[in-house]
């Protein structure tokens, strides 16, 4: 097989032949979204052509280049890492912002080549679709990408749970083109957000703004991050296809126009998980299986209007690997794992209205989620055996009205937000917590009502020099008396941007930040009785954050940023006496318990960032966190977090070499996360282990362990081969090379058992409630290198 590969490689080596592409790029004001007359420099060519509202470069021979944008009076904007495929029009779109100008006049044009805003100068990175598909380690995937960055944590390497700043990964929101995505991940965990595999097809993006703090007044209910998923605009000449067969998946593209005069135009993407393959070769005792679909299909007006409507969704499924090798580690999985089928979706549009003095953007979505999830004692299946037999839909209905305009030298934005939702709950569950064992027979049905409208506004003072900005938002719900007052949830926000020197800023962001709890949480009802109705409030997390930026030479940003983040009023588990700031980085359901809102915690740090744009066919990024993290336990101290990595270093670096190579590699090290020791002798009764299917945590000794500390190296190789009207590349990417120590300090606990896979008593002759198995204790696995490897054909 290596052989024939190789031997594949060199014949396309010798057969490609150097071919042309073109590009659009639709050019317009940031904030008015109104076209400009513009000019496009395509970089190492000296290339420059002209035109109004769109540049059409045309035979451009294939390859990588970024292009230069500007237009008078503003400043010049960068499209970075563009690959002109051959017999293909790309089409780009970038918004220029205003120029400054002093006190005499003088219009002041400056480069952006990273982008910051009046109401986030500081916690904004952005990354373009291109930075992500060559990331190392992160296999097309956003949230993985996303790890290169300061103050972002993960769990397993396996996993997509994102915890930023010490928040759990339950605070971070999604939106695609204004529309909000609840569930960006496969498998997603009920009530956070973290899964194993990205569901966003990351060929259709055009960039992604990712805020961990600084969020603008216009999004409601994030907390620790937001990312703005910014999608690419069609081929404008004819249809266009691209197909990936990947060890992972196989994935189906189609983008172009859909009328004759290409005022329609559309992005299509099916995609099949063949994720179990791989996962059976290396031996996982779970063999996952997915499908997801991405679409957007546009109308663009003479008069610059846009009508758009977008929508994805996925179906998820997984068997056990009855073949798995038998490791303690792996049986302790099947035993404790549930079969979890799951499905979702959201669909939207959304229609942008130009009008003299800035514009309007009307949307309106669905999106729907249904998880199930069942497990039998030992997996077997018999009525007595069964365990839990979870099943929950939730729906929301939402609707957003937008609206940019200046009056004189202000720049303003506001708007409005209603949510209609209903979530439902009709499970049967077992379960073991601190305070004992739990028979819950849950028949819920709950509708909520959720609206919020908020007014940002910002301006510039001294020559430019100082930008601030000013907004607040309010936000209502009708599920409880103590949600309905507005002003309850009053959070104000203010920014600051100087720039006291040529390349040096100093930036400061405060803000006050609501979140509505789970439906989870929100619509548990037992006897009929919604349990956590009179004892659940809005979540509240206040924001310091101030930080020094250098703005170099050859694409050079330096950053240094302190965080300070306070919250109140998070959901409390009565029954474990822990803050569910501390969970919802596993597989299952976050928040289904009787709660109060006794939570509240602090998270704090330093954070540097060096990054190098593509410059020389080279590319780097060099982030470093120190932080705490730390909520309230039982007694109302404050402990360590499940998030609370003192220390997160990330180094990735990339190189683009001739005859179309490019090679990135990524090392991360993090410091061990807190745990949670097992109660072994509370563990071992027969009847808790018969339903709890493994070692129970001792909450009474919360985050009191270490992990250990968790590194990893990841490698990427790509090659294109290019043909008269075709491109062909080939990648492998092998995330943990070396094959690292599992973060996990925790041992792993089964039971001893006999001839017949049966629990060994130790005390037979005791009564049935008095029991006790004994316990089989070992060390974790070693976390396993995983190849990824596909072939990319685009016509």
């Amino acid at each position: 097989m290596k052989n024939y590969v190789s031997f594949l490689f060199i014949c396309l080596s010798f057969i490609a032949n150097g071919q042309v592409g073109s590009i659009n790029i639709s050019v317009y004001d940031e904030f008015s979204k109104k076209p400009l007359e513009a000019r496009v420099t395509i970089q190492k060519r000296a290339d420059t052509l002209t035109g109004n509202g769109m540049v059409q470069l045309t035979n451009i021979p294939s390859g990588s280049y970024t292009f230069e944008i500007a237009a008078e009076n503003y400043n010049t904007s960068y499209l970075y890492d563009i690959d002109v495929v051959p017999n293909q029009n790309l089409t780009f779109s970038v918004g220029l912002t205003k120029a400054e100008t002093t006190s005499i006049q003088e219009v002041v044009i400056t480069r952006k080549t990273y982008k910051t805003t009046a109401e986030s100068p500081v916690s904004l990175r952005n990354v373009t679709s291109e930075e992500i598909q060559k990331s190392a380690g992160s296999n097309r995937d956003v949230s993985r990408a996303i790890l290169s960055f300061p103050g972002v944590g993960s769990t397993a390497t396996f996993r997509n749970d994102l915890f930023i700043r010490g928040g759990s990964s339950a605070e971070n929101k999604f939106y695609i083109d204004g529309i909000e995505v609840p569930i960006i991940n496969h498998f997603q965990t009920q009530g956070a957000s973290g899964g194993p595999r990205g569901i966003i097809t990351v060929d259709f993006l055009k960039d992604v703004d990712f805020y961990s703090g600084a969020f603008p007044a216009k999004r409601n209910s994030a907390l620790s991050s937001l990312f703005e998923f910014n999608l690419k605009e069609a081929r404008k000449d004819k249809l266009g296809y691209k197909a990936i067969v990947g060890l992972d998946d196989l994935q189906i593209m189609v983008d172009g126009p859909l009328s004759k005069d290409q005022s329609w135009s559309g992005l299509f993407s099916v995609r099949k998980s063949t994720l179990q393959i791989l996962f059976k070769a290396i031996g996982l005792p779970f063999l996952p299986s997915y499908y997801d679909t991405t679409f957007k299909v546009s109308k663009k007006y003479k008069s610059g209007d846009e009508l758009y409507f977008l929508g994805l969704g996925a179906l998820d499924s997984f068997k056990f690997n009855t073949e798995a090798k038998e490791t303690l580690a792996n049986q302790t999985l099947i035993d404790r794992l549930p079969i979890a089928p799951q499905w979702n979706y959201t669909l939207g549009a959304g229609y942008r209205h130009l009008v003299d003095n800035g514009n309007w953007l009307f949307t309106i979505s669905r999106n729907m989620l249904d998880n199930q999830a069942i497990k039998y004692y030992r997996n077997i299946e018999t009525p007595e055996n069964l365990l839990f037999d979870y099943n929950s839909q939730e729906g929301e209905n939402k609707i957003r009205i937008d609206r940019n305009f200046m009056l004189g030298d202000f720049v303003f934005s506001a708007g409005t937000n209603f949510n209609y939702a209903k979530y439902t709950n009709n499970s049967t569950i077992k379960a073991v917590f601190q305070s004992g064992i739990n028979f819950d027979q849950i028949a819920s049905s709950l509708n909520v009502f959720q609206y919020g409208f908020y007014v940002q506004s910002s301006r510039k003072f001294f020559d430019n020099k100082l930008n601030l900005s000013f907004g607040t938002r309010f936000d209502a719900s009708d599920y409880a008396e103590n949600m309905q007052n507005p002003l309850d949830q009053f959070s104000p926000r203010f920014s600051l941007n100087y720039k006291f020197a040529d390349r040096w800023a100093l930036n400061f962001n405060t803000g006050i930040y609501h979140q509505l709890p789970a439906y989870t949480a929100l619509g548990l009802r037992l006897d009929n009785n919604l349990v956590n109705q009179r004892t659940l409030k809005y979540i509240q997390n206040t924001h310091y954050v101030g930080g020094l930026e250098y703005n170099g030479k050859d694409n050079l940003r330096i950053t240094m940023e302190g965080y300070y983040k306070k919250y109140k009023n998070y959901p409390f588990s009565l029954r474990n006496q822990i803050s569910l700031a501390n969970i919802g980085a596993d597989f299952g359901v976050v928040g289904s318990e009787p709660l109060d809102s006794r939570g509240f915690g602090e998270t704090y740090g330093l954070e540097l960032l060096a990054q190098k744009r593509t410059l020389n066919d080279f590319y780097g990024i060099v982030a470093y966190t120190f932080g705490y993290s730390m909520f309230s336990d039982g007694a109302g101290n404050l402990l360590p977090s499940s998030w609370d990595s003192r220390h997160i270093l990330s180094v990735s670096a990339g190189k683009v070499l001739k005859k179309n190579w490019n090679f990135s590699a990524r090392f991360r090290l993090q410091s061990g996360l807190p745990e949670t020791p097992y109660d072994l002798a509370r563990s071992s009764s027969v009847p808790i282990w018969n339903i709890n299917n493994g070692p129970l945590q001792d909450f009474a000794q919360l985050n009191s362990l270490r992990g250990n500390v968790a590194h990893q190296l990841d490698v990427r190789a790509e090659k294109k081969w290019v043909f008269s009207k075709w491109q062909f590349t080939a990648y492998m990417d092998v995330i943990n090379i070396y094959g690292s120590k599992t973060a996990s300090n925790l041992p792993v606990v089964n039971l001893q058992r006999d001839g017949d896979g049966n629990g060994v008593i130790q005390n037979p002759n005791a009564s049935p409630e008095d029991q006790k198995y004994l316990l089989e204790v070992g060390g974790q696995d070693n976390n396993m290198p995983i190849p990824y490897f596909g072939f990319i054909f685009e016509f």
